[in-house]
Order: C-alpha cells, then structure tokens, then sequence
C-alpha cells in the first residue's frame, strides 16, 4: 500500500472519529485530556497500551506515517477487525472506473514487427517424463501435509468451542470455596490442566481424571482472585472470583502492570478525621501514572439494591497523590449488578453512569460545566427506586437512568479514585430514611 493512499485512508479513520465523538469538537481541538480518556478505553477495550501523546499526533497530523499498529488499534476500537479490514471495506465502497472498450482512440503503431524466433531444445521423452512424475509427486506429498494440518487444526479449533466451562457463586467470603462445571471432549482432555490463581499470586495447577464432571476449589485470601482452563499450556477461557472479607478493606492496584495488593484499613487512617492510603504503603511498582486505590466495604445481604440512598464525602487532591484528572468514583454492587457513577476534572470519565444493564460511557457527554475540582470535598450520591437511579453532587441531581434488570441484595460499597484520593465518611439508608448502615472516619474502627 503506498503512503498517498496511507495518508487517505488515516484521514478517513480521524473521520470517522470526528463523527462518532461528535460532543468532544473537531480532533485538531483536542486537548490532552481528551487523548487521555482516548488512551484509557483504547486499553481498558483491547488490551493494547497507545500513549495519548502518540494519539495527539495521530489525529492532529504530526507525523507524516503513524506505525501500522497505531492504525491497527485505532481501526480496531472502531469495530473493525483491524486497519486491513478497515482499508478492504473502504475499497469496496469506492467505485471502480469502467474500463474503456472503444477501440478508436488506441493508437496505432506504423509497424508491426514480428516476434524473432528462438531456437527450442527438444526435451527428450524420458526427461520429461521423469520432471512429470516430480512434480506430481510433489504436488501430492504437499496437497496431503496441508490437507492433514489444515483438517487437523480446524477439528481441533471444533472441538476447544464445544467446551463448556462455568461456576456458580463467584463471590463472597474468604475463605471461598467455589465449584467449576466443566464438558471437555475426551479427546483434548490429555491436554487439558486448570490453574487456581489467588489473589497473592499464589497457583495450584489440576488434570482432570474425566471429561464431564466439578472441581471445588477454596480461595483463602482477599482480592481478585481466577481460575484459568489450559490448553497445552496456554490459557483460552477465564473466570473470575471475587474472595472479600466482611467489613472494611483496601485494594491498591496497577492494572497496566497486572499489580494487585490488598492491605488493611487501618493502613489508611489519618489524623484529621479520614482515611487515605499512604503512598509509600504502596509497593513502588505500582505507584506511578496507573495507581487505583480503593476503599470497600462488604457485607452480605447488605440493602435492596433496587431501593436505597447511598452518599460518600471524597476528595481526591495533591495531598492524595491524585494522578492527573483525579478520578472519583462511587458504587454499590451485588453479585449481578452494580450502580455506580465517576467524575474527574476535565469531564470526561471511561465509564460515566452505570445502573443494571445501562451504561453511559465517558465520551458520550461532557459534565465540565459542573466544575467539578476533586482538590475539594465533595459529596456524591445515588438513589434508586423500582428501576430508577439518579445520580447526586452535593445534593444536586446531575443524571437520571432507568433500567430494567433489577440487581437483587447489594453486598459491596466501592470508593475509587485515581490515585489515593480520601473517604470522609459512608452513610446507606432505605427509601423511608432508615439508616442501614454508616462510617465515620473520625474513629478507628475496633
């Protein structure tokens, strides 16, 4: 592909990103926080890193050939398959020019010379016999090794889809005992091992005796923990398990780095009344550019989680190691679902609102006019009832969703914030103003 049709089609691609963040202006308006939203759902959606000063040149046309795997993923979060994919389908769309059959304007040539003859070495019969017989036998050797790997391969690819793997209550207590139902064809069960990851990295690898059957696997410690199903090794299918502990606890993380500790809440308390994880109680590795924390709380059966009031004081400044944009985010989940909202400074989040099955994701609306400065206190909020969720700044309604799919029994209270940030206190109650449950950070917890 030459670089005249390169430099085609990467305005095609920036138009088709103007189009579809029509709410953030023209792209050469852009500034960096918008390309660093940008960078976060290019990640947190394939899994592949684009540093938004790559994109800034990208779409404001400051380099003159952005490498093929810039386009690639840019392509990709578009929906197509990649940036081939996404040149094939604009080829098909541009019409072909007819080709001329008039035959009047040809020119035609004043001589017309005849082709010099070249000598031909005769090939002697069982020569080429013998050349025949080769190249048939070779064309046949070739044909029945591609046939082989190809029927092979694909069989294989058949029969890894007909796995079926799955696990029932993937979240609670610790200690946590889940079971995993699996259905492996007898033939690729040799080859078949389950890896029991816990959330301190610790591993415990099992065969499997029989093709259909359970696996009960208990997860001692808090956090995130998986249980992967390998295939010679490599993994292709993943279920996660959520192990919590009741009360309070904090969950520091990179995800970039796949960095993950949990550390207790006394860790965090300051003595003005609040909690905020110190930063050198965070492993080094894990402190710059991509540091979440989080507070959680977790108790079963917590509150409806289709009728209640939830309100959280937070902060997130200089004095909270607050990364650049500070993100602050609240939500109450349950095993199904969860309702939630994040805000940061520039108005831009990667997911914005979210109740049951609806989610409003970051780029859809711009909430800068709420001025919203994370160095400051502020009180957030969320109030549902019967499928209806409003979303509250100090006091003020800021969103409104409905939905359909109700969450069922809440369970779990998550403050987060990029960076350290800082929780003030935690106060849930019923619709009628019954109080469930509240925290004040100004004592220790016993």
């Amino acid at each position: 592909m030459d670089e005249i049709k390169d430099r085609r089609y990467i305005k095609e691609i920036i138009r088709e990103y103007n189009a579809r963040f029509a709410s953030w202006g023209p792209s050469d308006s852009w500034d960096l926080d918008q390309f660093k939203t940008l960078e976060n759902m290019i990640f947190e959606l394939t899994n592949t890193m684009v540093s938004a000063n790559t994109l800034k040149r990208f779409f404001q046309q400051r380099t003159g050939n952005p490498q093929l795997a810039t386009r690639d993923v840019l392509c990709r979060l578009l929906g197509y398959t990649g940036y081939i994919d996404f040149v094939m389908k604009k080829t098909q769309k541009e019409e072909p020019l007819p080709a001329s059959t008039d035959t009047a304007d040809r020119p035609i040539p004043d001589i017309v010379q005849a082709p010099q003859e070249t000598p031909v070495t005769p090939v002697k019969p069982k020569s080429r016999r013998l050349i025949y017989f080769l190249i048939a036998l070779l064309l046949l050797i070739g044909g029945a090794l591609l046939y082989t790997l190809k029927i092979s391969d694909s069989y294989t690819k058949y029969q890894l889809s007909k796995i079926e793997f799955a696990a029932s209550d993937t979240k609670g207590m610790n200690p946590l005992t889940v079971t995993f139902s699996y259905d492996i064809p007898s033939g690729l069960l040799d080859d078949i091992q389950l890896i029991f990851e816990e959330p301190n990295g610790d591993t415990l690898s099992k065969k499997l005796s029989k093709p259909v059957g359970q696996v009960n696997a208990t997860y001692i410690f808090e956090g995130d923990g998986f249980c992967h199903l390998q295939y010679k090794g490599k993994t292709f299918k993943t279920i996660g398990i959520e192990i919590r502990k009741p009360g309070w606890s904090v969950f520091t993380r990179n995800e970039r780095k796949g960095i993950f500790r949990t550390a207790s809440i006394r860790q965090a308390y300051h003595k003005d009344g609040y909690v905020s994880m110190p930063l050198d109680s965070v492993v080094p590795e894990a402190r710059p550019n991509h540091l979440f924390v989080s507070y959680i709380f977790y108790k079963e059966q917590l509150v409806n989680g289709d009728n209640f009031m939830l309100e959280a004081r937070v902060r997130n400044s200089a004095l909270e190691n607050a990364i650049p944009r500070s993100d602050v985010m609240l939500y109450i989940l349950s095993d199904s679902g969860r309702h939630g909202f994040a805000l940061n400074e520039a108005g831009y989040a990667y997911i914005k609102f979210i109740s049951g099955e609806k989610t409003i994701m970051g780029d859809e609306y711009n909430l800068s006019s709420l001025n919203f400065n994370a160095s400051e206190w502020h009180v957030m909020g969320i109030r549902v009832e019967n499928k209806k969720s409003a979303f509250y700044l100090d006091g003020k309604r800021i969103w409104n969703i409905d939905y359909n799919k109700p969450i069922g029994e809440a369970n779990e209270i998550i403050l987060r914030f990029k960076g350290c940030g800082a929780v003030d206190y935690v106060k849930l109650s019923k619709l009628d103003g019954q109080l469930v449950y509240e925290q004040d950070f100004n004592e220790q917890l016993p």
